[in-house]
């Protein structure tokens, strides 16, 4: 039996390969890399056997490419996955290849559009929102070069002694006080500070441990001077935010990051932010998914910085709110008929395939 590679299907059984991204939504600038996305149909032995499997292929030889197999493409329409639904409502233009099944697909697309994208479009929105507040305040609150030590996230518990002691005194003066003073582990997080006959605190791959041999050993009778609490969870935090934040940082956009310095926020997620709450009302109110903006030229704008990080915010939040409230007044499906997709599936397959038959 011999069974063909993906790229074989691709060439022979492609339904569409289009523009996609920027040059697809008109909001391209000459620095813009060149998105290209499609859909393919699988052989037989693809659809009938759970052992071969096909649902995706990218070509290393294009920019930046995606083909979804027809029927993996099709479960992610229904599911009104932002990206996806694009490919059957992309304007001519962009439009690479085309073929009879995908000539169908476009003629029933209004079938395969639901409600359910007011939650998939604001929730993308909500993703490009997340990622513009986090570089905000990265900007704004930049991290230090060196990482956090674990000294840093000892607090204070109880003070036995005469002396003022505060936990500031052990986060700056952590060596100092493992010098002249040893450990006693009491349990999870909370250690006693004892002047003698303690053990040595240890850093361990990034744990605050002791040996629990040594802890054995020690005499419960010797009181502390203090107890402290090691900030574990928190000491985690702030190492997992050092490390996003300097990789953020290394591996910034040059023209992006001169943005982002300039305005607070990165204009590009902002663009992206709009375009998706807007093109979500639009799904919800019109029923059509607007790919090649009417709204280019503000959009490119937006990117350019026109738009404050408050009036981003705040418009997001607004355009949630109003998006919430057009949910429950669309007259449009709450969901896509599942007979209905499928019949659309077998059409559009059994075109692919016998198109695939007919002599170039």
């Amino acid at each position: 039996m011999k069974v063909r590679s993906a790229e074989q299907m691709l060439h022979d059984q492609l339904i569409v390969s289009h523009f996609a991204g920027s040059h697809a939504y008109g909001t391209s600038t000459p620095e813009s890399d060149v998105d290209i996305r499609g859909i393919f149909c699988a052989d037989e032995i693809f659809v009938v056997s759970p052992w071969f499997q096909s649902n995706e292929i990218t070509l290393p030889e294009e920019e930046d490419t995606k083909y979804y197999e027809l029927t993996k493409y099709l479960q992610l329409t229904v599911d009104q996955n932002p990206n996806i639904v694009e490919s059957l409502w992309v304007d001519d233009g962009s439009v690479i290849k085309s073929s009879r099944a995908y000539e169908y697909l476009r003629s029933v697309r209004e079938d395969l559009l639901s409600s359910k994208a007011a939650f998939t479009y604001s929730g993308y929105a909500h993703a490009q929102l997340k990622r513009i507040k986090g570089h905000n305040k990265w900007i704004n609150n930049p991290q230090p070069v060196k990482p956090p030590m674990h000294g840093q996230f000892l607090k204070l518990v109880q003070n036995y002694t005469t002396d003022k002691v505060f936990s500031r005194d052990f986060t700056q003066n952590y060596n100092d006080f493992l010098k002249h003073n040893e450990l006693v582990h009491y349990g999870d997080n909370i250690f006693g500070v004892v002047s003698r006959g303690g053990v040595k605190a240890i850093c361990d791959k990034g744990d605050f441990n002791v040996s629990a041999k040594q802890v054995d050993g020690h005499s419960n009778h010797e009181p502390p001077l203090y107890i402290i609490r090691y900030l574990q969870d928190e000491y985690k935090r702030a190492k997992t935010t050092h490390k996003d934040y300097w990789t953020w940082k290394n591996n910034r956009n040059e023209k992006r990051s001169e943005l982002e310095e300039k305005f607070g926020y990165d204009t590009k997620h902002a663009m992206h932010l709009i375009r998706l709450l807007r093109t979500g009302k639009e799904i919800l109110t019109e029923g059509v998914v607007r790919v090649k903006r009417p709204d280019a030229k503000e959009l490119l704008e937006i990117r350019n910085g026109k738009l404050t990080y408050k009036e981003i915010v705040d418009y997001a939040e607004s355009m949630d709110n109003k998006i919430k409230e057009l949910y429950k007044k669309t007259e449009l499906r709450k969901r896509v008929n599942v007979r209905r997709s499928t019949e659309i599936l077998l059409e559009a397959r059994n075109l692919a395939w016998n198109e695939s038959l007919m002599p170039s």
